[in-house]
């Protein structure tokens, strides 16, 4: 079993795949996902950055975005 520089064991498929690294102390950002809405069953989902999801989501809550008046 391999350990972190934290003390905490390194997950076996993530020495499998070359990280040296616990998730906690992993320095790459997460990736974040934001629904788009095409039509009633057209739905999918933009996969990006932090950032992006954030724009999307404040893009999608104005007012008078899309179908749904707020």
């Amino acid at each position: 079993m391999s350990y972190c520089r934290c003390g905490e064991p390194v997950h076996p498929v993530r020495i499998k795949y070359g990280y040296k690294t616990c998730v906690s102390c992993s320095g790459v950002e997460r990736v974040a996902s934001a629904p788009v809405i095409n039509h009633k069953t057209g739905n999918t989902i933009q996969v990006g950055t932090q950032e992006v999801a954030k724009a999307l989501y404040k893009a999608g809550s104005r007012k008078g975005y899309g179908t749904c008046l707020k």
